[in-house]
């Protein structure tokens, strides 16, 4: 008896990205977009995801047109899903809930805009997640999203992760992180050892069926996305020594008898052609090509966008899953530890207060623009240049003293 395998991947987007500075915009378009885009429309067969954040789309559709047009033929042609996001790239669970309502309002605009779309799927900024997004994205036609497979798992049971009785979970990460600290050859064979060794059974575990998870007063599909095999695929791309091609196939051909779509890679479409976390090493367009093709060629295997997928099969599990985010410890003190993120985010409360003191329509687009773009998390997470965490507080205070001139001239009447 054979079984069908249905596969996809997913590519992010983000013009605003934290360690690239703005000039260098140019180079990630035709280095990176441009390609990479172009090979998936050459590919036949090839149907994969897509997430543009609403600010990198204005940025396409006003200097960079070729990019919307490569989209607008793969949207056409059935191989490309979008889908919807924050607008500005934000953390949703650390926002205010009419916050996250203008991060979606606006992305759905812009989409609209730019690509004549409507999606019905959802790609959260960092997989952050928190119980209240499924009511809210079920209110604006979202049936789905993409969850943190580590996050999901490690959510039941639900351990507090301040109770000091708990062990700490280790990620996948984790591993990749202490490999890039070594600092001797001997020390970088040890720990690259132990990381293949953890990856190897780790993908093993993963269970890619997709689940409904149980948010406050709804539910919503969450399609998982295994860390390690993103790792584990692009270390194949990178040349990495014992993680081939062949490795890959064989690890999706191995979950022909279990059910679930899977996602054998969900990386930052940057990474392929511009920007490389591993010295020396960058995956090229042609190098993700020839995976791809290689993966159409499984037996019995079908890329199959995401919302095609839950037309043939519906999630039979129910679950929960905590707040948190794809970071190493899947929590958000990445976003809200730093000094200079808790004075942005003091700011931003600042303009909130003058907010709450105005009528809806007195706020004007302009503003809210202000506001949500300081609230983007690639200025604030990770290691971002100054310059994006600059444009955070340039926003933030633009923001502010608009919000103050109308809160200033309502009183004054």
């Amino acid at each position: 008896m054979s079984f069908l395998v249905y596969s996809t991947v997913i590519l992010h987007a983000n013009l605003q990205y934290a360690e690239i500075p703005v000039d260098e915009i140019s180079n990630v378009v035709h280095k990176s977009y441009i390609p990479v885009l172009t090979s998936l429309l050459e590919i036949p067969k090839i149907e994969v995801v897509l997430n543009f954040t609403g600010v990198t789309l204005e940025i396409l559709n006003n200097e960079y047109p070729e990019v919307l047009e490569l989209l607008k033929e793969g949207i056409e042609k059935g191989k490309f899903e979008m889908t919807g996001t924050g607008y500005s790239h934000p953390i949703f669970p650390l926002l205010p809930i009419e916050d996250a309502r203008k991060q979606i309002e606006f992305n759905l605009q812009v989409m609209e805009n730019t690509l004549n779309y409507k999606p019905t799927g959802f790609w959260l900024p960092e997989l952050a997640y928190d119980p209240t997004l499924p009511s809210l994205l079920k209110e604006y036609g979202f049936s789905y999203i993409f969850i943190d497979e580590e996050l999901y798992k490690t959510s039941s049971p639900l351990l507090n992760y301040s109770n000091p009785s708990n062990v700490p979970y280790i990620s996948a990460h984790h591993f990749v992180t202490e490999l890039n600290k070594s600092k001797n050859v001997v020390s970088r064979l040890l720990k690259y050892r132990r990381a293949l060794s953890e990856f190897k059974k780790r993908s093993k575990k993963v269970n890619f069926a997709p689940v409904e998870l149980k948010g406050a007063k709804s539910t919503i599909t969450g399609f998982k996305v295994p860390s390690v095999w993103s790792i584990i695929t692009s270390a194949s791309m990178y040349g990495y020594p014992f993680v081939s091609f062949k490795k890959v196939i064989r690890f999706i051909s191995k979950h022909r008898k279990q059910n679930g779509l899977v996602i054998p890679y969900g990386t930052d479409l940057e990474f392929i052609g511009y920007r490389s976390l591993v010295e020396g090493k960058l995956i090229t367009p042609e190098k993700l090509s020839k995976l791809l093709i290689k993966i159409l060629k499984i037996e019995d295997n079908e890329m199959i966008l995401p919302r095609e997928y839950i037309k043939k099969c519906k999630p039979t599990d129910l679950g929960y899953m905590k707040t948190g985010s794809w970071a190493q410890d899947l929590r958000l003190d990445l976003w809200t530890m730093d000094e200079d993120n808790q004075k942005l985010e003091r700011m931003c409360e600042e303009i909130r207060w003058y907010f709450r003191h105005l009528l809806p329509e007195e706020i004007d687009e302009r503003i809210w623009k202000h506001l949500l773009l300081a609230e983007n998390s690639d200025g604030r997470g990770w290691d971002p240049i100054p310059e994006r965490r600059l444009a955070c507080f340039s926003h933030a205070l633009e923001a502010l003293s608009l919000a103050k001139e109308l809160y200033r001239e309502k009183q004054s009447k």
